[in-house]
């Protein structure tokens, strides 16, 4: 599939701002999975945008205005061949080899280690002093559903794939999806209290599950395609599709496969819909601007605009 990307960030400071460096990373991967066949970034009042990678791979743009400046505007336009029709495709290894490819995997780049071991407040190891936290935290906000939750745990003798799914029911089950709530980087103990969610907390859920199990996940950034921001067929023949904004998701390690998507959000193994822009330990590592200057002003008003449409 095909697919034209056109994403605007404008940002209004309530005083003018000097020496001005920003950096974005909002622009999809060129790999295996996905082709970027044009990429154009514009900056208003204009700058020399530069780009490099990070220590993930992930592309970054990134500038610097000198003189004084009371706005900045960015837009970035995209044209992306994405290749996964179907994430179920690969030559399957046996469930009895599964747990040994990974290790070889490790082993062959070391690397991947950052995607087994990382804790961090968005990840955290899901042990029992947590989950009493959890529940301590719901019993004194008197939540609706204050029942211990039950993590699930690995099985040996089933495919990890299967697992897999088998949590993404799990979260889907426990864990009410909220476009939205708060910011991506909610602690996991009081997102499992409140027991809803963005797209990004219940992708730092599933990769906590399974950095549980020591098997390698790492969380996505990216965009997907326009028909998932529908309007619900219950909403009325008149109403608006919902405004498109970045997503995300998670990414295992599937044996034989390589690295495969998860959307616990929706549901789906991501395929042929699903735009990558960047891969992390957690949100953290893929705040899509980060900006420093001189001057006492603050952000008065910030403003993305995102359109995804399928061109082929």
């Amino acid at each position: 599939m095909k697919y034209r990307i056109e994403r605007s960030d404008s940002l209004l400071f309530t005083a003018p701002v000097r020496e001005h460096h920003f950096e974005y990373r909002i622009a999809p991967w060129n790999d295996a999975g996905q082709r970027l066949l044009d990429l154009d970034i514009g900056v208003d009042p204009p700058a020399i945008v530069a780009s490099h990678r990070d220590c993930f791979g992930n592309q970054v743009h990134h500038a610097e205005l000198l003189a004084a400046h009371d706005s900045l505007r960015l837009t970035m336009t995209a044209e992306v061949e994405t290749l996964l029709a179907n994430p179920f495709e690969h030559d399957p290894i046996p469930v009895a080899r599964e747990r040994s490819w990974i290790d070889q995997s490790l082993r062959q780049a070391p690397r991947l280690w950052d995607f087994v071991l990382h804790r961090s407040e968005l990840t955290p190891s899901l042990d029992d002093e947590l989950l009493a936290a959890v529940q301590r935290l719901a019993v004194a906000a008197e939540a609706d559903d204050a029942e211990p939750l039950e993590i699930p745990s690995w099985r040996d003798g089933e495919p990890l794939l299967d697992q897999l799914q088998a949590a993404m029911a799990w979260i889907n089950a426990e864990i009410s999806f909220d476009p939205d709530a708060a910011s991506d980087t909610v602690p996991l103990t009081k997102l499992l209290c409140e027991r809803r969610a963005s797209c990004a907390g219940l992708a730092h859920v599933l990769v906590a599950i399974v950095r549980g199990w020591s098997m390698p996940a790492r969380f996505v950034a990216g965009y997907i395609d326009a028909a998932y921001f529908e309007a619900d067929d219950d909403a009325g023949a008149d109403a608006e599709p919902r405004p498109q904004r970045r997503h995300c998701w998670m990414e295992a390690l599937i044996p034989g496969a390589g690295w495969r998507g998860f959307d616990p959000s929706l549901g789906l193994l991501a395929d042929a819909t699903f735009i990558r822009t960047g891969i992390g330990r957690d949100a953290a590592d893929l705040i899509p601007e980060r900006h420093s200057w001189k001057g006492e002003a603050e952000v008065a008003s910030r403003v993305t605009e995102i359109q995804v449409q399928r061109v082929e």
